[in-house]
């Protein structure tokens, strides 16, 4: 039994139970990361008002279904009429078997006169059928199988697409990064270890242990967004992986070195892994620790988005109690066998270049901090936060719903793929005339601004006015009625004339009187007066009807009340009014890409023109919102940008706060601090220049600057902190404060040197992912580690010489001090 607690055998049995049981309880990954890695707004946002009235009040209740596009291309060929038809064919087909498809509804080009404008490209090559298809009907990704088969089209190219699709076959892109990462950062890191080491077993031993940490907390980590639907992204699996294998690799070497120089002291195989566990045990902990307050503040952050990196802190706390636990049973059981061939057991060897760095920063602290500094600062000021926010641009042209989108935007709008869309929510009914010609306003005004293609609205429904709801043009139709009129009252007047001038013939040829003579032309005359006004009135009428016809008054909309009920107007109605006909939408396209700069900054001006419109009138207590993509990207620039700054203060607090029970000092965490944040905005400058230069992006993605800041800050503290516990094992006794810190760089600088050069190589491993974010935080974090291993030999060892400045009483008796030592 003894045997067996030296051993730690029972930990090992304990972590080969916990990790069965991980493995059996984890679900399905990808399926899970299709589902929960949406990005979610505040309720209250705009883009999330309107999702939830287009949901509530439009369609087969829009919140349970897909929106989806087919989307039919003859190249840049006009389509034939076979063409055509085989097009209408094949959404025919979807139509009559909507039930094994999960059709909900299918509104095709060839509805009505608006679809036909709407859904046919000008240049006639191009046609679109929009789908709503259950969410119960199965996955996207079946459901985008399914309909890529069924809609194939004799002679056309087809294609599924719209966000839902796209945001899918994003995961799914992920998912396949994930699996090239992984495999590049095992062979990496066994690589580089097998050099340090030149053992093939600590390699192993090392894999095994992180591997396992990961496994576990990754299955912790899903658990929890499947039954308790904690914050998930596209990202938490891969920066998962990253970081536990990164630092823990990084733990791992600094814990065998330690071993490894215990037996080569003579320890016996317990006594070594009891020293290891306690003193490099401890610089682990204390490392460990400040990464884990860092990731763990983030789940203060009010984005999803950033609320998911919270996942990493359970990997790290998992990955910590590991190293802790089963490392012990590895080196207590193997002793020196654990490092088979190599039979050197001397430790780490020192680093003459942080040897030579501290000691000329000790000499010249203040020269030494202005010029790092005077280096640095510049070059993070130097970047422009510009970001796109394009996640499209996140997926590979070949993929086929991209190829679907990239066919829209060349061959309609850029918007149409993506339209934006106004809701006006009143407390009354809205299918009136006086209302209607307040949309009908709207709807024109919107029209003249900038960067619109197309608006079309309940007044409007192919996009363009219909003439005959027009004052200007029913008078055009009255003003000819009139003239109709006229001419046949002139006709009257003269048959009336020439029948009186016939009657006065006749009734002189008969002998009648001359009073009845006289009585009779008497009443011809009367009645040609009256027949003169009423032309008269009639022709006074005309030039009123003309005068108005040409004012600007008869530009206004006016439905009359049969028009208002008739059968064509009711399925503007239908489409553009909600059910209980309180809420209007308007649909806009933009013309240019609407997750583009240029339309995200016209959402904001479009929500204030509606609502400008609408003052003093009877809509103006309606509620205005704007969704759609474009209104969506708006709000999440917002929440995103203005989360960031804050999140960024609670990670730098709570690093803060560990840094200061570390160190035992209010001044080093903030020269610690400053650094890593100097290094971060350098390292993010030199990437977007990489990005512009090598890649051809004139933007970094929206999430580069968060994702690399808490990765840099969280991981390069670690550095820090293994020279300042150097620092603080060196006995105190002996040695200056200046002193102890040179002695210290130059003992763990290899360590570092090597830590980070594997963190590099495992972030490296994110490249061939082909995902333009995973590219960049890498990029950026590899910039920013190269400059750490540079910067903190040469700040640290300044600052703790700005920090003790004082000569003790130990630098008088230098000389004797070293002959001792000597």
């Amino acid at each position: 039994m003894k045997k067996l607690v030296h051993n730690h055998v029972f930990a090992l049995i304990a972590w080969i139970v916990i990790t069965v049981v991980a493995i059996v309880a984890l679900p399905n990954v990808n399926q899970l990361t299709r589902e929960h890695s949406a990005i979610n707004l505040p309720k209250s946002d705009q883009s999330q008002v309107a999702s939830a009235l287009q949901n509530d009040h439009w369609g087969h209740h829009q919140n349970t279904t897909y929106q989806v596009v087919a989307v039919f291309n003859n190249g840049d060929w006009t389509m034939t009429k076979k063409d055509k038809q085989n097009v209408q064919k094949t959404i025919d087909h979807l139509e009559k078997h909507s039930g094994k498809y999960g059709i909900k509804a299918v509104t095709g080009p060839n509805d009505n006169a608006a679809t036909r404008k709407q859904l046919i490209s000008k240049d006639k090559t191009t046609e679109i059928a929009q789908l709503n298809v259950s969410k119960d009907h199965g996955t996207l990704r079946y459901i985008n199988r399914q309909l890529s088969s069924a809609a194939k089209t004799n002679g056309v190219k087809t294609y599924i697409a719209r966000a839902d699709i796209l945001n899918d076959d994003f995961s799914g892109a992920v998912q396949e990064g994930i699996k090239k990462t992984e495999t590049i950062s095992v062979i990496f890191i066994f690589v580089v270890l097998l050099l340090v080491f030149r053992s093939p077993i600590t390699p192993l031993i090392s894999l095994l242990n992180v591997g396992i940490a990961f496994i576990t907390s990754f299955s912790i980590v899903t658990n929890l967004v499947k039954h308790a639907n904690f914050p998930f992204s596209n990202f938490t699996q891969v920066f998962m992986v990253i970081v536990l294998f990164g630092i823990g690799t990084d733990y791992n070497i600094l814990m065998y070195n330690r071993f490894k120089e215990n037996l080569g002291q003579g320890m016996d195989k317990w006594e070594a892994a009891r020293e290891a566990q306690h003193n490099a045990g401890r610089t682990i902990l204390y490392s460990g620790s400040s990464i884990l307050i860092g990731f763990t503040s983030l789940v203060l952050a009010k984005f999803s988005v950033y609320q998911s990196a919270v996942e990493v802190a359970v990997g790290v706390a998992v990955l910590l109690v590991l190293l802790l636990t089963l490392n012990p049973f590895f080196m207590a059981t193997l002793g020196k066998k654990m490092f088979w061939p190599d039979k050197k057991f001397t430790g780490e060897s020192t680093s003459k270049l942080w040897n030579k760095m501290a000691q000329s920063s000790v000499l010249h602290p203040i020269i030494t901090l202005v010029v790092v500094f005077a280096i640095l600062l510049p070059v993070g000021l130097s970047y422009h936060n510009h970001l796109n926010y394009d996640d499209a641009d996140e997926i590979s042209n070949t993929v086929p719903s991209k190829k679907g989108l990239l066919v829209v935007e060349d061959h309609f709008s850029k918007g149409t793929a993506e339209p934006t869309t106004v809701y006006i929510k009143s407390k009354h009914r809205l299918d009136n005339e006086q209302d209607l010609m307040l949309i009908d306003r709207v709807t024109n005004q919107l029209k003249k601004s900038n960067g619109v293609k197309t608006v079309a609205s309940v007044t409007q429904p192919a996009g363009s006015k219909v003439d005959e709801l027009y004052v200007n043009n029913q008078l055009k139709q009255i003003n000819g009625q009139l003239g109709t009129a006229q001419s046949s009252i002139s006709q009257l007047s003269s048959g009336m004339q020439s029948q009186a001038s016939a009657a006065a013939a006749q009734a002189a040829m008969s002998g009648a009187s001359p009073a009845q003579l006289q009585a009779q032309q008497q009443s011809g005359m009367q009645m040609m007066q009256g027949v003169s006004r009423m032309s008269d009135g009639l022709s006074q009428g005309g030039d009123y009807l003309t005068g108005l016809q040409n004012s600007t008054a008869a530009k206004d909309f006016y439905i009359p009340n049969n028009q208002l009920h008739n059968r064509e107007f009711q399925a503007a109605i239908d489409n553009y009014l909600s059910a209980d006909k309180k809420t209007a939408k308007i649909t806009i396209v933009l013309d240019s890409n609407p997750s583009g700069t240029r339309a995200t900054r016209e959402i904001p001006q479009i929500t204030n023109l509606v609502r400008y419109s609408l003052k003093g009138t009877a809509l103006r207590h309606a509620t205005v919102v704007v969704g759609g993509q474009s209104s969506k990207i708006t709000d999440t620039k917002s929440v995103a940008g203005g989360d960031f700054m804050r999140t960024a203060a609670i990670m730098v607090i709570g690093i803060s706060l560990a840094l200061i029970l570390i160190t035992r000092s209010f001044l080093q965490p903030v020269y610690i601090l400053g650094t890593l944040v100097s290094a971060y905005m350098a390292a993010l400058s030199l990437t977007h220049l990489m990005t512009r230069a090598f890649l051809g992006r004139p933007m970094l993605t929206w999430n580069t600057p968060f994702f690399s800041f808490i990765m840099l800050l969280a991981l390069g503290v670690d550095y820090s902190i293994f020279l300042v516990m150097r620092y603080r094992n060196i006995d105190q006794t002996k040695y200056l404060p200046t002193e102890r810190i040179v002695r210290a760089a130059k003992k763990i600088g290899t360590v570092v040197i090597f830590a980070a050069i594997i963190l590099s190589g495992t972030f490296a491993a994110l490249i061939p992912s082909g995902i333009p974010t995973l590219i960049e935080v890498a990029m950026t974090v590899i910039c920013g580690l190269i400059i750490l291993v540079i910067v903190i030999p040469l700040v640290v060892p300044s600052t703790i010489h700005l920090t003790y400045p004082i000569k003790s009483s130990f630098r008088d008796d230098e000389g004797n001090r070293k002959k001792q030592l000597d």
